[in-house]
């Protein structure tokens, strides 16, 4: 029976470490960890509570706990953390205590005999059900919590949140006499209100997944109309130039047909050295850049990258793309890498336009299987750039109301840890560099 306790003790410390986690989507919890940290903080707990007397420690520690953990996630406002703190706590406590009255009544309805260990059997053999069904669906879980966040419905959920988590203070054996006297008179009403609440906060949960899943479906949607509206344009300019070419063809054509007929040699060679070579050269390095992006087997990207490569070539740039192997995969969601090449692309291609040389190179290749390198070179007729302050919000060279774009590459590199961006000048050539690591939790 001691065994049960103690082990029953330790996962239900894991069990709430673990929940918040996932909602919280912090990679860096690696199972190991949430273990560890879960055992120590029952035993934390435990100790205080035995010391002091006061059992409602067990929710106001518990809540800090986690809350002091959340708050190492740089990507969460700390008022996020509260709310997935308190979530998790009365979301798992509920569960626990719904499934093991179910599950004791169960047993007790059963043939089986009743001894004075079963509690402790029955209790500790729920929690491990509970967090392996966690585990199974840790990325569900994960979603969750993605979902929530963006939900119309936070704020009524995060009210549900402290109303339950007040209440679990007042049914938990409260030693402070208010509290007490409280828990004496209305236990069975407040754990009653507390079930109802629970169930309202899941069921808002529900809803909020629901909601904002077809919100992120309608915007991702939207973002890809906008891309393909963006492609066909570039084509249509792409049409227009090829129509433009095809007409100055047919003139080249008229004074080589002249020059055929009278013989004139020297005016032949004119007209192939001074127009007909240079553009055929032309012809061939645009196309050979382009052929390069079929390395790329991620259609989003490699629809971006070829759009902002003819828009380049367009503004009569010079591109270069090097890919060297195949790149079938990112290490950040999909839509961000998008995001950022399209900005580092944009903004190397206006500042290019401007500069003497109108160059731009363009890198995607990876050192190892878990290292990938993305480079954008532009050419800039700057001697120095304030590379400390061009991160900053509304910071831009090209006038106000400009400059947002590097400010969302910095919001990007806060949301994800396994991405850095490094930036340097020399002899003219403005570099950024962005390395992503595989991340492995």
């Amino acid at each position: 029976m001691i065994f049960y306790d103690i082990a029953a003790m330790a996962l239900i410390g894991i069990g709430h470490l673990y929940l918040f986690s996932l909602l919280i989507d912090y990679k860096k919890f690696s199972l190991g960890y949430v273990l560890v940290i879960g055992v120590l903080l029952t035993f934390f707990v435990g100790i205080s509570i035995t010391l002091t007397g006061l059992v409602e420690l067990n929710v106001v520690l518990l809540s800090l706990f986690l809350v002091l953990i959340g708050l190492m996630n740089k990507k969460l406002k700390p008022l996020t953390v509260i709310y997935f703190a308190l979530c998790s706590m009365v979301l798992f406590t509920v569960i626990k205590n719904g499934l093991f009255s179910l599950v004791r009544g169960l047993y007790i309805e059963s043939p089986f005999n009743y001894y004075s260990w079963t509690d402790s059997a029955l209790h500790f053999w729920t929690l491990v059900v509970l967090v392996l069904a966690m585990y199974i669906a840790r990325k569900k879980i994960e979603q969750i919590g993605r979902y929530m966040v963006a939900s119309r419905w936070y704020i009524p959920s995060f009210i549900l949140a402290i109303v339950c988590t007040l209440l679990l203070l007042v049914i938990n054996y409260p030693t402070i006499s208010l509290l007490a006297q409280i828990n004496a008179l209305y236990s069975k009403q407040i754990y009653s209100i507390i079930l109802l609440l629970s169930v309202l906060l899941m069921l808002i949960v529900t809803i909020s997944v629901y909601m904002s899943k077809e919100r992120l479906i309608e915007e991702h949607e939207m973002m890809l109309q906008s891309q393909l509206i963006d492609y066909v344009n570039k084509l249509e300019l792409m049409h227009d130039d090829l129509a433009t070419f095809r007409h100055d063809y047919m003139n080249l054509l008229l004074s080589l047909e002249e020059g055929i007929r009278t013989k004139n040699i020297e005016q032949i060679e004119q007209i192939y050295d001074n127009t007909i070579a240079p553009t055929t050269a032309i012809i061939n390095d645009q196309q050979l850049e382009l052929v390069k992006l079929s390395r790329v087997k991620i259609p989003e990207i490699k629809s971006v990258l070829s759009v902002k490569i003819v828009t380049a070539q367009h503004k009569q740039l010079q591109v270069s793309v090097d890919i060297p192997h195949d790149i079938r995969h990112v290490y950040i969601p999909t839509n961000d890498f998008i995001r950022m090449i399209s900005i580092l692309i944009d903004n190397a291609t206006e500042e290019a336009s401007k500069s003497t040389n109108k160059l731009i190179q363009i890198a995607l290749f990876e050192t190892d299987p878990e290292t990938q390198y993305c480079v954008v070179k532009n050419s800039t007729d700057a001697e120095a750039l304030d590379l400390q302050s061009m991160y900053n919000k509304s910071y831009s060279t090209k006038g106000e109301q400009r400059g947002y774009g590097l400010f969302s590459i910095k919001r990007l590199l806060a949301q994800h840890a396994n991405m850095t961006l490094s930036t340097s000048l020399e002899s003219q050539m403005f570099t950024q560099t962005v390395l992503l690591k595989m991340d492995r939790s």
